[in-house]
């Protein structure tokens, strides 16, 4: 999506365009956010909280596009899908004789250790990663709601807006350690 404002400036995304309309150090606060962050939903409640109103898709696009995220469970998951295909090789191996026994049971002990050890942290990935989701998507929701119930009164936005940015910062580095 290409835009053009009154001042023509040219936009390549909306999220560009949204970044734009933000105070140049709250600008670079979220895009230093969004390149550190992992997860891609952290990153919209956070845009939700600086007031983007664009669409989950080209946030997602726009991050994609400008930083390199390491898929973090997609590894682990090759290397579990590997750790078990080098299990089943193995067994194979020592059942047909290519391996001796006691060496063959050493090496399998050793792998199915690996394995378990690779799928109890990718299952504490998961559990953390859903209760972080959780966590901040109902601050966001919370906070949307308020800015909704308040927004016809220019006497409490300042100081919402405010509450709101503690909140996101005390609740983000709470579920964050």
């Amino acid at each position: 999506m290409t835009t053009t404002t009154k001042s023509s400036k040219v936009y390549l995304t909306f999220v560009d365009q949204w970044l734009d309309t933000l105070p140049a150090s709250e600008s670079e606060e979220f895009k230093e956010f969004a390149e550190y962050t992992p997860s891609i939903i952290e990153i919209w409640v956070y845009s939700g909280i600086l007031g983007y109103t664009g669409t989950f898709n080209d946030l997602s696009r726009w991050v994609k596009m400008k930083y390199k995220k390491l898929n973090r469970r997609e590894i682990l998951n090759s290397e579990i899908a590997a750790l078990h295909s080098d299990i089943q090789e193995l067994r194979m191996a020592v059942t047909s004789g290519e391996i001796k026994g006691d060496n063959g049971a050493a090496r399998l002990a050793a792998l199915e250790k690996e394995l378990r050890s690779h799928i109890e942290v990718s299952e504490r990935l998961n559990r953390s990663t859903d209760k972080r989701g959780l966590i901040l998507a109902g601050a966001d929701r919370v906070m949307r709601e308020l800015t909704n119930i308040f927004k016809d009164d220019p006497q409490f936005a300042e100081p919402i807006d405010n509450a709101m940015n503690a909140v996101w910062a005390k609740v983000y580095s709470e579920v964050s350690s």
